[in-house]
């Protein structure tokens, strides 16, 4: 696994499993004891930390000449809800062992992209602990192995019969800052679940949840939301789908799984994962499909190389064969995409500098400084 500085290889991967997962037990063993002591999540993991907002954004490295050169390639943010209640308390310990074919496969399917992952999780309002832990956007192992490390998943739970993802996509509609929606393309939202999805957000579990700058955030960020009038599970996927390609991936075939999500997101969005060890499989289908590096006959290929079984194999395809294929090509910028090496005046132009532009204004690095809107929260 060949990367550029910050992404992630399988080196990368093996120091940091071995800098902060335990040897014996789950992989958040700490973080659960800190968090049954304290009451309380890191704030790496802490939905309400680090100023609710969760950005994805263009990596760049500065140049002598004052400009910004992108340093990875156009940033593709790409976001999980895992459940982690009941029979699937261990997902962190999965998604955490499938993480370098994860990082590998998908970073097959995005040539000249900088995929960067956000990896959380969901419980049920009526659990113990959390309701949901959102990490950030993050690229390389060192600091997706830490989050994960830090995740703390109900693991058994009381239940309503439905667990509670709808405040995870609260958060990623609603709650998210992205360089890819900045110039009218998408990133990925992915929620992994065997259960169906309860179809309301209540004022207090917001409150719970996001804190009391919630509201404010959500202004900042371009949402004006009050806790009188909230949206529903349905509303909130529909503003989820206008920044995203997002998809339900049902564990198991129960059918009032299939028929709950398929009311919220369309039975075209809803994606059988015959196990959470073939999430990094079934993601990158559903993404190569829908960027146009895949199509129906090479993912199938694709299945069969990574050594899928056939019964899973035919699964999967007939389950992204409704999928809306190609939907990201067919955005307008789509072949705009800033690559490796464009130069930019500022980190927080939209669009790089045209090769006549350089040519023109030689001193343009200098002219930028002067004008420069950067700020610590870019990359």
């Amino acid at each position: 696994m060949a990367r550029n500085k910050g992404v992630m290889s399988r080196a990368d991967y093996t120091a940091a499993t071995s800098a902060h997962v335990p040897q014996n037990g789950p992989s958040t063993a700490r973080a659960e004891k800190e968090a049954r002591r304290t009451g309380k999540l890191d704030p790496l993991v802490d939905p309400a930390g680090y100023g609710l907002i969760r950005r994805s954004l263009i990596r760049f490295n500065p140049r002598p000449d004052k400009l910004w050169e992108v340093a990875v390639g156009f940033p593709v943010p790409i976001e999980d809800h895992l459940d982690t209640t009941g029979s699937m308390g261990d997902n962190v310990d999965r998604a955490l062992k499938i993480l370098p074919d994860t990082a590998d496969m998908v970073h097959s399917v995005l040539p000249g992209c900088d995929p960067q992952h956000a990896i959380g999780i969901f419980g049920d309002t009526e659990d113990r602990f959390f309701v949901i832990c959102r990490p950030q956007f993050e690229m390389d192992a060192e600091k997706i192995v830490k989050q994960l490390t830090l995740m703390v998943p109900e693991r058994g739970g009381q239940g309503n019969g439905k667990e509670d993802p709808q405040y995870g996509l609260f958060a990623a509609a609603y709650l998210t800052a992205s360089y890819a929606n900045r110039i009218g393309l998408k990133g990925y939202d992915f929620a992994i679940s065997d259960e169906p999805v309860c179809n309301y957000v209540d004022a207090r579990q917001l409150q719970r949840v996001f804190g009391d700058e919630l509201y404010d955030k959500l202004k900042e960020n371009g949402h004006e939301i009050s806790a009188r009038k909230l949206p529903d599970t349905k509303e909130i996927v529909s503003v989820l789908l206008k920044r995203t390609h997002a998809f339900f991936l049902q564990v198991d075939d129960r059918r009032d799984t299939t028929a709950s999500w398929s009311e919220v997101y369309g039975r075209e969005r809803v994606v059988a994962l015959p196990s959470v060890e073939l999430l990094p499989h079934v993601k990158t289908v559903i993404i190569g499909l829908t960027e146009g590096t895949l199509s129906l006959t090479s993912a199938k290929k694709f299945l069969r190389d990574h050594e899928v079984g056939s019964g899973d194999a035919r699964r999967i395809i007939d389950s992204v064969a409704n999928i809306p294929i190609g939907a990201q090509a067919a955005l307008p910028n789509f072949k705009k995409r800033p690559k490796k090496g464009d130069l930019f005046k500022s980190k927080t132009d939209l669009w790089p500098i045209d090769a006549n532009e350089l040519s023109e204004e030689p001193e343009a690095g200098k002219k930028a400084k002067k004008g420069s809107r950067g700020s610590n929260n870019w990359l």
